[in-house]
Formats: structure tokens, sequence, C-alpha cells
């Protein structure tokens, strides 16, 4: 099994997310990085399940060393990349 979206029997289990500052499912995630988990999705969820053993089963290797084994970007970085993606979904007519 290598699908990120493929639901989970704890898509709706909710924590605290320590990046948003509120609550957050499962769910959201496992798919916070459009096909990737959040970065800190196995450090948050591992007190409740296997989640490092669900993330190894559902995504390739590759795809779980780019979600969890690499360096995190720089927050500037980050926000430069989500304002290039709204310009261009404003561009496609995707977001108004």
């Amino acid at each position: 099994m290598t699908d990120s979206k493929a639901e989970t029997p704890y898509e709706d289990e909710q924590i605290r997310c320590p990046k948003l500052g509120h609550q957050v499912s499962f769910g959201y995630c496992r798919v916070e990085r459009q096909d990737l988990p959040c970065q800190k999705a196995i450090a948050c969820w591992h007190e409740r399940f296997d989640v490092e053993g669900l993330f190894r089963l559902a995504l390739t290797p590759e795809q779980f060393e780019e979600a969890f084994l690499q360096p995190p970007a720089s927050k500037m970085v980050t926000l430069v990349e989500l304002i290039e993606r709204a310009k261009k979904l404003v561009q496609n007519g995707k977001l108004d």
C-alpha cells in the first residue's frame, strides 16, 4: 500500500496541533502537505497508535524520507512557497 490518501481507522481522532494551536484530526495531519503528511505527525501521534508503522506501509520509502527524514524548510521559504502557490491558483481561476 503506497497511497497516502487511503483512509485509516484513525481519521477522526483529534489532538491539539502544536503547529496550528488548535484541534486537528489525524486525517488532516496525514495529508497536510498535499501528498505528504505533516512532518510532525509521528511525534504528535506516536502515543496514540503505531503511526510510524502506518506511514511506512502507506508511503513509498522515498515519500517517507521526504516527509520525515529531511530537515524542515525555513518559515520564510515555506511562506514564499505558499504565496507562489496562491498566485498560481488565482491566475488559473481556482481561487477568488
